[in-house]
């Protein structure tokens, strides 16, 4: 038989094995892992997601959490799952970002093991607050009182989180203020001892000082995107004070590297009519995240990479060595 012949016959056959893959797919219950304990955002989200699609997919989908780790168990766990569609990561931006930079070494490789899938959010922002007796009210005011004062303020910021210790180190050495990084275990103190004055302001994600602002015992004063984020139009970005500064968290959808790319249309489709839904907006927005849509995996992959260069950039920056 010709060389030709043989590739061109080759070639249907991998065309019909593949979308035989997707018309037979899911023949079985979906796993989606969460890299987060039961309760949190991640996997309040992770399961609002889960719920609609079982019925759009005609099969029962249901999260897993594997808490741990900075999210390596969870993302291990997807790296090394067979790539037939029936298991997905809930990704959180650490995980294909910042992870890469602040460890030594993470037991697997985001650009190598994974096929992105879709986005869920593309925005996750952190909030920058003080107590109310400090004599500020915005972003340049709280830079010109640390200018005044070298040395003299502290602020509050869990060292679980990556993301906000870098927002947070990056604020201070682009504004040039002298100022105490106080690293806590937990969120929750962050707030209770900015709320009490030990520390004199914080950074955290949006839903942790919602009600804490609403009841005046802290003072949003900026937001760490760039531009204004929905219902929080009257906090301004750090970027009108510094320009180009940007910190956002994000989330994605991942399968392992090799899933069929029908089976990655189908989830892609799915979870974009989900993600578009006003009321999965509004969720999401409650929670501190906005969202355009899914994209398409291959604008989901062009997203996850300059995210990474991002990140590089930041590292180098900082000068932040890897642990």
């Amino acid at each position: 038989m010709p060389t030709f012949l043989r590739a061109l016959i080759s070639a249907v056959l991998l065309i019909v094995a593949t979308s035989a893959h997707g018309q037979t797919w899911p023949s079985r219950t979906i796993k989606l892992i969460v890299p987060s304990g039961p309760g949190l955002a991640m996997d309040i989200m992770g399961r609002l997601l889960a719920e609609r699609l079982s019925p759009a997919l005609g099969q029962t989908v249901y999260v897993e959490n594997m808490p741990g780790a900075s999210g390596f168990i969870g993302a291990q766990a997807v790296a090394r799952a067979a790539p037939d569609g029936h298991t997905f990561l809930f990704a959180p931006a650490s995980a294909l970002t910042s992870n890469l930079f602040l460890f030594k070494s993470i037991p697997y490789n985001p650009d190598r093991d994974f096929t992105p899938v879709a986005m869920i959010s593309d925005r996750g922002p952190f909030l920058f607050s003080v107590n109310p007796s400090l004599p500020v009210n915005t972003l340049p005011e709280l830079i010109a009182h640390a200018k005044a004062n070298p040395g003299k303020l502290s602020y509050a910021v869990d060292a679980s989180s990556g993301f906000g210790l870098v927002a947070a180190q990056l604020m201070v050495k682009r504004a040039g203020i002298d100022v105490v990084q106080v690293p806590y275990k937990s969120t929750p103190q962050a707030s209770q001892d900015t709320v009490s004055g030990v520390t004199q302001f914080m950074i955290s994600s949006v839903p942790v000082v919602t009600g804490l602002a609403a009841e005046g015992k802290l003072r949003r004063i900026a937001i760490t995107t760039d531009k204004p984020f929905p219902g929080l139009e009257d906090i301004a970005p750090v970027a009108d004070v510094l320009p180009g500064y940007k910190v956002d968290g994000w989330f994605a959808i991942l399968a392992p590297a090799g899933t069929p790319e029908p089976i990655v249309a189908r989830m892609n489709r799915e979870i974009d009519a989900i993600v578009r839904q006003p009321e999965m907006v509004q969720r999401m927005l409650r929670f501190g995240l906005g969202t355009s849509g899914a994209g398409t995996p291959q604008s989901a992959a062009e997203f996850i990479k300059r995210e990474q260069e991002m990140w590089a950039g930041l590292v180098k920056e900082l000068d932040l060595k890897a642990q």
